[in-house]
């Protein structure tokens, strides 16, 4: 009985040797993977030039957040900032839209998009506004 169950596991594995590779393994083996790297595919010029593009927005944005930090507005936070009630009070309704924009681009990483923003005051528990901000302004790096 154990000869039996030798000779058909010996003529089971000779089968299936004999076969070879399946043309689905084959068709594996001669994918071109040239745009492959070890941490995976490789980035596209319009990649790079989208990130290029995120990284500068974000650059630009931060730079007037340093702005508004610098006037003692900005206290800290940046997706969703802590502002100073006094200041934000004394601001004009387009600067107020600015630091919404400026967290925007802060919450997408440089990215465009709508975000929800909210602004919180310094000492207080309730946020002073939350606004859908568009997300869509340009900003420019400081020379």
């Amino acid at each position: 009985m154990i000869r039996k169950s030798m000779l058909a596991a010996a003529l089971l594995a000779m089968t299936l040797s004999s076969c070879g590779d399946s043309p689905a393994m084959k068709a594996e083996d001669a994918k071109d993977n040239s745009d492959m790297t070890a941490l995976g595919p490789v980035p596209t010029q319009a990649a790079k030039e989208e990130l290029n593009f995120q990284q500068k927005r974000l650059e630009g944005c931060t730079a007037r957040q340093k702005y508004y930090q610098d006037l003692g507005v900005w206290i800290s936070g940046g997706v969703n900032p802590i502002v100073d009630k006094e200041s934000w009070d004394a601001l004009s309704n387009d600067a107020r839209d600015e630091i919404f924009e400026i967290a925007a681009c802060l919450a997408a990483s440089g990215k465009t998009g709508p975000q929800q923003i909210t602004i919180g005051a310094q000492g207080f528990d309730a946020p002073v506004v939350t606004r859908m901000v568009p997300n869509q302004r340009e900003w420019q790096v400081p020379q």
